[in-house]
């Protein structure tokens, strides 16, 4: 009997012991959750210097849109200040609809990046409408010339000079008369022949800041691709058909001529890109090319 009470005295004592050991680990173990008090982060943030840049409130202006500067901004020309804008693809349809040298008004706000920089974003743009666009009787707003509406042009055709009739043609800015046998796109700004359209001139207008040297890299640029490009001199200007081009250049091969005229009117200037094949119409293409260029108006 004493050796049985020994052992249950020694197993009651183990057994205990393990207890009071398991006890002791839990309250090591927890001792941090339990006294840790809560934390509340939110007195300790603060938001990342220019995370969020500020924004104004919408401004309203009207200007004269120029085009685009690269895929995602447009610049538009207010009180003759050149204004750069930041487009969404929202809007990107709405200015395809519309022209160079378009009247818009619009809307935008202006983001403040850091204490030097501002960034304009555009959120509204539409075209101004004229008068001729609510009427409907002169499409792209063209304003209605007061010149006549038909008259005669001088034209030297296989070394015969004489005065040919013409019919005015308006588009956006100018006015131009062109000869029975070619007709002109308003919208498109070209000049063809009506029998062949290869024969053509398309008719860009410049910004009035234009810069002569670039236009002449550009031309460089345009022409290489048909042959060795040339420039007239100021001599060859003076007994050519277009006596005051700022710029003419042009190069040819076996098929065709191309040139690239500068011209300007009244402090605006245009180009005349001109495809010229080689063929029949080829004659009496080019001379009544430039006497139609030559009668360009301002409007």
């Amino acid at each position: 009997m004493r050796k049985v009470r020994k052992d249950n005295t020694i197993k009651v004592s183990a057994s205990l012991l393990v207890l009071l050991m398991g006890f002791s680990l839990v309250a090591c173990g927890n001792s941090n959750p339990a006294v840790q008090p809560p934390v509340n982060n939110t007195e300790e943030q603060s938001p990342a210097p220019g995370q969020q840049p500020e924004e104004s409130a919408a401004i309203e202006a009207e200007g004269i849109l120029t085009g685009w500067a690269d895929p995602h901004t447009v610049e538009i020309r207010v009180n003759e200040e050149p204004m750069s804008f930041q487009v969404g693809e929202g809007l990107q349809k709405s200015l395809d609809d519309m022209d160079d040298e378009d009247s818009v008004r619009f809307k935008y706000v202006e983001k403040t990046i850091d204490a030097t920089t501002k960034q304009l974003i555009l959120t509204e743009i539409a075209k101004i409408e004229s008068i001729d666009d609510n009427n409907g009787s002169n499409a792209g707003g063209v304003i209605t010339s007061d010149r006549p509406k038909t008259a005669e042009l001088e034209v030297t055709v296989e070394g015969m000079t004489e005065k040919r009739p013409v019919t005015l043609a308006q588009a956006k800015g100018y006015s131009l008369y062109v000869f029975e046998p070619m007709a002109f796109d308003v919208e498109d700004h070209e000049l063809t022949m009506k029998i062949d359209p290869d024969y053509e001139v398309e008719i860009e207008k410049l910004p009035a800041d234009f810069n002569l040297d670039v236009l002449k890299m550009d031309a460089k640029e345009e022409l290489s691709e048909t042959g060795e490009v040339k420039e007239l001199t100021s001599e060859q200007l003076n007994n050519g058909p277009m006596k005051d081009a700022k710029l003419f250049m042009m190069s040819q091969n076996d098929r065709k001529t191309q040139y690239f005229i500068v011209k300007e009117l009244d402090g605006k200037g245009f180009i005349f890109h001109i495809n010229a094949p080689v063929g029949e119409p080829s004659e009496g293409f080019l001379p009544m090319v430039y006497a139609s260029l030559n009668s360009i108006m301002k409007e």
